[in-house]
């Protein structure tokens, strides 16, 4: 009888003893499965551990930010990396509900970034989620720099865009259950573009739309002139092959079509088809709505925007904030069809 009792016991410890010890090890040494949602797709997905304890004591995800300014990666409170955002994304002087909606807009960017939440990461900076450059990632200024920005305006500015920041805490776009790809940008024409006119892909939350009241804004009409020969040369750099010439050029010249917000979305130059962004980056415009005033010497050339129009104009939104407008509102009317939702 006694052995029968040796066997059990012998068969209990084989069986959810040694098991349990072994699991509980490799959990104790970091081997426990992380993989997120992109890695069971079949997706790769570098995960980078960037969780830390906020002020408030409370769990609050790092994001690793590659600094142009100190050209070093560093890490710090989402919310804390949020307000740097803002503070460089949009003027202060706007209105509390625009500051919201650029905090939101900052935070889905990221949030969409960040390899925590399964995102790609900086594509320039591989050990980071993503850079200060705005024209890569966000803008990001430190707080030292805001104190020099600002000066004897600092404390007021600093408290204005932290409330935007905390009263919107936690809170970024979504379509379909995930962030969105973010864009925006300075001053519209009066309307938003659709993405597809400007990068590789259409969105579907993003179409054209009125945004006015914009039409006081420093950027919204200006010019920029060329000489004929300058014009030519600045040309011809980037399309050699071109027959463009410094004589008579107003007959070389002549927008093909529009995009439905009012854009240049072709010209023919030179005998050479263009898109209208390459010819606004070629000249550095400061948008692709553009007029050609050709006159004896010299090319003079007006824009109305500033920027590539996808997405909510920042003017325009601080104009809808003065109108009384919530943060809500305002990005539910540049981004269609998104929700606002916690990530987590």
């Amino acid at each position: 009888m006694r052995w029968w009792i040796n066997l059990l016991l012998s068969i209990v410890i084989i069986v959810v003893v040694i098991p349990a010890l072994t699991v509980q090890d490799f959990s104790l040494f970091g081997f426990k499965d992380k993989r997120s949602s992109s890695e069971m797709n079949g997706q790769p997905n570098d995960e980078i551990d960037i969780t830390s304890k906020s002020k408030e004591g409370v769990d609050e995800p790092e994001i690793a930010m590659y600094d142009h300014a100190t050209k070093s990666i560093i890490r710090m409170p989402l919310e804390e990396y949020i307000i740097g955002v803002v503070a460089a994304e949009m003027p202060a002087s706007f209105e509390l509900e625009a500051l919201k909606a650029q905090a939101v807009a900052a935070r889905t960017f990221a949030v969409r970034k960040m390899r925590t939440f399964g995102g790609n990461g900086c594509s320039s900076h591989p050990q980071a989620d993503v850079c200060s450059l705005y024209s890569h990632c966000q803008a990001w200024i430190s707080d030292e720099q805001q104190k020099k920005n600002w000066g004897s305006d600092y404390a007021a500015n600093h408290e204005k865009i932290v409330r935007a920041v905390e009263e919107t805490r936690g809170y970024i776009m979504t379509y379909d259950g995930a962030p969105i790809e973010v864009f925006f940008h300075s001053t519209s024409n009066g309307k938003t573009e659709d993405a597809g006119e400007v990068f590789s892909h259409s969105l579907p939350y993003y179409t054209v739309v009125d945004s006015p009241g914009e039409e006081n804004s420093p950027k919204y009409k200006q010019t920029f002139t060329f000489s004929n020969d300058q014009f030519v040369k600045i040309f011809k750099s980037r399309y050699p092959s071109s027959n463009l010439s410094a004589k008579n050029l107003s007959s070389q010249i002549r927008v093909k079509n529009y995009t439905k917000s009012g854009r240049v979305g072709e010209l023919i130059v030179g005998g050479i088809t263009v898109k209208g962004t390459d010819f606004r980056y070629l000249y550095n415009l400061n948008s692709t709505d553009f007029k050609f005033k050709f006159e004896e010497d010299r090319v003079v050339i007006e824009t109305t925007g500033y920027g590539h129009g996808v997405g909510m104009s920042q003017v325009g939104a601080n104009y809808m904030a003065q109108q009384g407008h919530t943060y809500v509102e305002i990005l539910k009317h540049y981004y269609k069809g998104v929700e606002i939702e916690k990530y987590r």
